[in-house]
C-alpha cells in the first residue's frame, strides 16, 4: 500500500463522494417525466446501479433503462430531456455530503493539489460544481465526456499535470479503485456512496468525507519522527519527557494535543503537562517594572514545577499526583489537575522557556515550534484579546528574543519544527 504520507495529489469522484447526487438525479427524472405525462414506475434504489457508469454513451445506460417501451423518443432524446432539468434541480436541492468544503478548504492549507474527475455529462457537472459553488476548491476538474478517456487515462492526465506526485483516488465504485490501482495511485473508498460493499475493496475506506483529515494530516510525518525518538532513547524503568517549545503562538498547545493523541492511538500511556498551569499570581508576576524581564523570570513557579514533578518523575519514576493550579482570571488556586505517571509513560511538557538551564536536563527530547515574531504577532490578533495584543511588542516578544538568545533553539533542539502553517509543518535539519 502507499503510504498516505508519500501522498500530495487527490483525486475525487463526484457522485456518492462529493454530492448525495442519486436525489438529484430522480427529482430531475421525475420533472422531465412529469412534462412528458409519464409515469415514473420505477425506484431511486432501481437506478441505483447507473451510478459510475458514463452517461455518454446511451446504450445499456440508465436512459435506456428509464425510457418507457414504445416511447417515442430515443433513449438520446430523454436524456436530453432530464439534462434540461439539471439547472432548476440543482438551485432547489444540490447539497454536498457534511464537511466537504471544510474538508476541502483544509486540505488545501495543508498543501495537497486537489482534482475533480467524474464520469457524469458536461452539463451535469457544470450545473453541480456552480450550484454548489466548490470549483475554487480544486486545482483541476474534467468530467470523461470532454474527452472520452478511460478513468485511468484520466487519472494519468491529471497526474502528468502536477509532474507525476504520490496520488490518491477517493470514490464510491469498484471503477475508482480499479483506476487507482491501475495507475500507482492509494485507492480510498467511500462507504457513505452507492456502492454497497464496492468500496471495501480498496486500501482505505472512510465513513464520512471529515475522515480523510486523520488519513492525510501532514504532522503525521513530524509525530513518527517524534515516535522514532522516543523508541530509541526511553528507557523502560522511568518515564521519558518530550518537550514541546515555542514562542508565543507558535502552536505548542494544539501540536502537544495532537502528539499525545497520536501516542495513544500507538498504545503509549501518556500525560500532558502544560507550564500554563504554574504560573504565579499577580503579586510575582508584576513585582518587578519591565514587563519583558517579568515576564521571563517571574512568570511561572519553576521550583514548583521541579520539586513536584520533574524530580519525583526522575527520583521515584513515578507521580500520582492532585493540584490546585492557578485561575488566571480570578487569581486564585482553584483549577485542579491530576497527574498520573508510571514508568512506561510518556510525558507531554509544553510551554514556553522550557530549555532554559533550569528545566532542560530534565527533558529527554526537546521539540521547538519555530516561528517569526511577525506571524507571532498575527496569531495573538486572532486568538488574544486586545489588551494582550498590544502587550507583543514591549513584554512578550522581547522576552522571547532574551529567551532564543540565551538558549538558541537550533543549537539545543533534538527536533526542530518550522510551524509557520500549523496545517503543514516540516522538519528542519539541525
Amino acid at each position: 500500500m502507499i503510504n498516505p504520507n508519500d501522498v500530495n495529489l487527490i483525486i475525487f469522484d463526484m457522485d456518492g463522494t462529493i454530492i448525495p447526487s442519486l436525489p438529484i438525479v430522480f427529482e430531475g427524472i421525475k420533472r422531465a417525466f412529469n412534462k412528458l405525462n409519464w409515469p415514473v414506475t420505477f425506484t431511486p434504489e432501481e437506478i441505483n446501479r447507473f451510478f459510475g457508469i458514463t452517461t455518454a454513451s446511451t446504450k445499456g445506460s440508465l436512459y435506456e433503462f428509464i425510457t418507457p417501451p414504445h416511447s417515442q423518443l430515443s433513449p438520446e432524446q430523454v436524456r436530453e430531456k432530464v439534462r434540461d432539468e439539471y439547472t432548476g434541480v440543482f438551485r432547489d436541492l444540490a447539497q454536498t455530503y457534511p464537511g466537504v468544503k471544510e474538508t476541502l478548504a483544509t486540505l488545501r492549507r495543508r498543501g495537497y493539489k486537489l482534482a475533480q474527475y467524474t464520469n457524469a455529462a458536461i452539463v451535469y457537472f457544470d450545473a453541480v460544481m456552480s450550484s454548489l459553488d466548490i470549483r475554487p476548491y480544486f486545482d483541476y476538474v474534467e468530467c470523461i465526456e470532454e474527452n472520452h478517456l478511460t478513468k485511468p487515462e484520466l487519472v494519468r492526465k491529471i497526474q502528468a499535470l502536477f509532474d507525476n506526485p504520490g496520488t490518491a483516488i477517493v470514490g464510491d465504485r469498484v471503477h475508482d479503485i480499479e483506476a487507482a490501482r491501475e495507475t500507482g495511485a492509494l485507492p480510498i473508498g467511500a462507504l457513505y456512496g452507492y456502492g454497497g460493499d464496492e468500496p471495501k475493496q480498496a486500501d482505505l475506506t472512510i465513513n464520512k468525507f471529515d475522515d480523510l483529515l486523520q488519513i492525510f494530516d501532514r504532522r503525521l510525518p513530524v509525530f513518527e519522527k517524534i515516535l522514532d525518538a522516543i523508541n530509541e532513547n526511553k528507557q523502560k524503568d522511568r518515564p521519558f519527557i518530550v518537550g514541546v517549545n515555542g514562542i508565543d503562538g507558535a502552536g505548542k498547545t494544539m501540536f502537544a494535543g495532537a502528539l499525545e493523541t497520536y501516542l495513544k492511538s500507538k498504545g503509549f500511556p501518556t500525560q500532558l503537562i502544560h507550564i500554563d498551569d504554574f504560573h504565579n499570581p499577580k503579586a510575582i508576576r508584576y513585582a518587578g517594572p519591565d514587563e519583558a524581564d517579568n515576564y521571563y523570570d517571574k512568570s511561572f513557579n519553576l521550583d514548583l514545577i521541579i520539586d513536584k514533578f520533574l524530580n519525583p518523575i526522575y527520583r521515584d519514576k513515578s507521580l500520582s499526583l492532585k493540584l490546585k493550579t492557578l485561575d488566571l482570571q480570578t487569581d486564585d488556586y482553584t483549577n485542579e489537575r491530576t497527574y498520573n505517571i508510571k514508568p512506561e509513560t510518556i510525558v507531554i511538557f509544553e510551554g514556553v522557556f522550557l530549555f532554559r538551564r533550569d528545566l532542560a536536563p530534565y527533558i529527554d527530547l526537546k521539540v521547538f515550534l519555530n516561528i517569526l515574531f511577525v506571524e507571532s504577532k498575527k496569531r495573538a490578533v486572532v486568538r488574544d484579546p486586545q489588551a494582550y495584543v498590544e502587550k507583543y511588542d514591549v513584554k512578550y516578544l522581547p522576552a522571547q528574543q532574551k529567551y532564543l538568545t540565551l538558549y538558541p533553539p537550533d543549537q539545543i533542539a533534538d527536533i526542530f519544527i518550522d510551524n509557520s502553517n500549523w496545517e503543514y509543518p516540516r522538519l528542519k535539519n539541525l
